[in-house]
């Protein structure tokens, strides 16, 4: 060794390596083959410590077994302990993490350290005059069944560092969705306004997506650890005595304080690397959620007097030079980009294990880069969105409720109350108007101010409970006052409307099945059930002496009726002339009435279309309601 450089030697001749460092002559050649990536195997802290554990249970495995003597096996100890510590620093694993196949690099990186060390311990010097790489450091171990230990060990502490960092932002989830648990918002379908939700809801189902990932995380980490050690090569065990087998997974307990479990099938180790797909799966289907959180939080809080402006995310970093003023959603655009990593590093991980030949995986140096760098990405980012983003975040309380209350996804509450004509005549009506479907449903006498408030509160929609239990209630009071309403008609009246829809249905001289039906639906709305089918088509004689309001009423039910199938025949139109006769309804009274139908028909239509309208009989309780609102004194 001289100056600032040692001469070493190998088969393929002579290196200059600075002296200040303790890998050797192959560590050397693979800094200078593979320096591709621009990041080192002394870039992954957690991944040399779980090869330095390793080596030091298998030095403690082979002084078991009387492999190494004592002075041998307590230098490489201490040397793995001091790579543990970072004693040894990142400068001492030069090699790329990308390395030619099977982890052949890290592991003479390793060994070559540790060797050099311990000779030092021993001797006073470096070299390998006591304590070999291969010989004494590598004793009953491949770089196979090693680095694939190494590689599980370290990812399951990078999972469980994860797993922490997820719970962080879980808790800060947590938080929101409690403190906004009553901010109503507009809900979006296909980025159009739907609903009414809470963002404590909205919050709720990102906290779900962080609870889940928990879980899948906490499984995927004792999956890893499941570990091949003792296989060998190709996980017959070639060259490993049996004791040391015996020894070895102890030996790994106590140096890495985990309940590491040998694997139940060396060969499966060693091939296949679904497991590891599985991982990563874990870490794209968490990033792909933080991504739909994040992109969500941009759309919500797009403002400048432009877009939602639902909430205010905080001003962490000036905006463009371009926009002065301007915050932009930067935490967020980081975890989206952090997102698309995730995704990518899957793809590669796929690839590689898909690429597996025969007995070995070669590939799992770009396995193992891609699953440190998620689970380091998502690690880091974590605990950022929630500190720097989600924490501060503010609602517009005023402003959210307020585009909550004007949509027109209301209407659908309208529908499930007063029918599905109601629901679109609001919609339709507001949308023209400019106004809430609130405003709608009493401006068209729907419903008066005080039920349309209590039925079209969005806090109050947005819960799933209260608002089945109000809708049930609403439908309830509202065909409770249709029945109070045809109670309040005298029975003759009650009589003469069943009558006339007998004799409309019987104008073709045959009531079919379905007529049959629809008469026993129009016996029960009138109170009427069980009452047998007049033997005649015809009305009592002595209707005159109904109130003129009753008998424009039973005249309108049988016009509407008439026309339920859009043509009015012959022998319904002399029905109907013979009606008027008896009820004693004038020409021209008749004829307004007819006109009213007419209108009341066609607004119906306007709002409904043909194919999604109900038979009328179907509906007559509300139909009879709407008949006795609009055939009164026609002129």
């Amino acid at each position: 060794m001289t100056g600032r450089f040692r001469t070493e030697e190998d088969s393929l001749g002579r290196v200059l390596i600075p002296s200040d460092v303790y890998y050797g002559v192959k560590t050397e050649r693979a800094r200078q083959n593979f320096a591709v990536s621009g990041q080192t195997l002394g870039d992954q802290p957690t991944f040399v410590a779980a090869i330095a554990q390793v080596k030091k249970a298998a030095a403690l495995a082979n002084l078991d077994v009387g492999v190494l003597r004592e002075p041998v096996a307590d230098a490489i100890c201490q040397a793995a302990d001091e790579v543990i510590s970072g004693l040894l620093g990142r400068e001492q694993f030069p090699v790329d993490v990308l390395s030619a196949g099977g982890g052949v690099s890290p592991n003479v990186n390793v060994n070559e350290v540790l060797a050099n060390r311990a000779n030092e311990l021993i001797s006073g010097r470096r070299g390998y005059e006591f304590v070999h790489p291969m010989n004494h450091v590598n004793a009953g171990q491949s770089t196979a069944d090693c680095i694939a230990t190494a590689v599980n060990i370290a990812l399951h502490q990078d999972i469980l560092r994860l797993v922490d960092a997820v719970r962080y932002l879980a808790e800060v989830l947590e938080q929101k969705s409690a403190e906004h648990r009553e901010s109503v918002k507009l809900s979006h379908s296909y980025l159009q306004g739907a609903v009414p939700v809470t963002f404590g809801q909205a919050f709720g189902a990102y906290l779900a997506v962080a609870r889940r990932g928990i879980d899948r995380l906490t499984d995927a980490a004792d999956s890893c650890l499941d570990v091949p050690m003792g296989g060998s090569v190709a996980g017959t065990g070639f060259g490993v005595g049996a004791g040391y087998l015996e020894r070895i997974y102890p030996r790994l307990r106590e140096t890495t304080g985990l309940p590491l479990r040998r694997h139940p099938n060396f060969f499966d180790a060693f091939q296949n690397g679904d497991v590891f797909q599985y991982i990563s799966a874990i870490f794209k289907a968490l990033a792909s959620g933080l991504v739909k959180v994040a992109k969500d939080l941009r759309i919500m809080a797009t403002g400048n007097h432009v877009g939602n402006g639902e909430i205010r995310l905080p001003a962490v970093q000036a905006g463009s030079p371009f926009a002065p003023g301007e915050v932009s959603p930067v935490m967020a655009d980081l975890v989206v980009q952090v997102g698309f990593q995730v995704c990518g590093n899957d793809a590669a991980v796929t690839m590689a294990v898909e690429g597996a030949e025969l007995d070995y995986n070669a590939w799992n140096a770009v396995i193992a880069k891609n699953l440190f760098d998620s689970a380091g990405l998502l690690t880091n980012a974590m605990p950022l969105f929630a500190d720097r983003c989600l924490r501060g975040l503010e609602v517009d309380v005023e402003q959210t409720r307020h585009t909550a209350e004007a949509s027109l996804g209301l209407s659908a509450i309208v529908s499930g109350v007063y029918g599905n004509d109601a629901g679109a005549r609001v919609a339709q009506h507001a949308a023209q108007h400019g106004m809430s479907i609130k405003d709608a449903v009493v401006e068209l006498g729907i419903a008066p101010r005080d039920t349309a408030e209590r039925l079209l509160d969005p806090v109050m929609l947005a819960d799933p409970e209260r608002s089945s239990a109000l809708l049930d209630t609403m439908v309830g009071e509202h065909r409770a006052s249709t029945a109070e309403l045809v109670r309040r008609l005298p029975s003759e009246v009650r009589l003469a409307i069943f009558q006339a829809t007998v004799a409309v249905a019987r104008a073709d001289a045959v009531i079919c099945r379905q007529e049959e039906q629809a008469l026993s639906v129009v016996a029960d709305a009138l109170g009427l059930s069980g009452t047998p089918l007049p033997p005649v088509g015809r009305l009592p004689a002595d209707l005159s002496r109904l109130d003129r309001s009753d008998r424009e009423l039973v005249y309108a039910c049988a016009a509407w009726l008439a026309g339920a199938d859009s043509v009015t025949d012959e022998a319904e139109a002399e029905l109907l002339a013979e009606f008027a006769e008896i009820l004693g309804l004038a020409e021209d009274v008749a004829e307004a009435l007819h006109a009213k139908v007419d209108a009341l028909r066609a607004e119906y239509r306007q709002y409904v279309p043909r194919t999604e309208q109900l038979p009328w009989w179907e509906e007559f309780g509300e139909l009879l309601r709407r008949l006795h609102d609009h055939a009164v004194q026609p002129g």
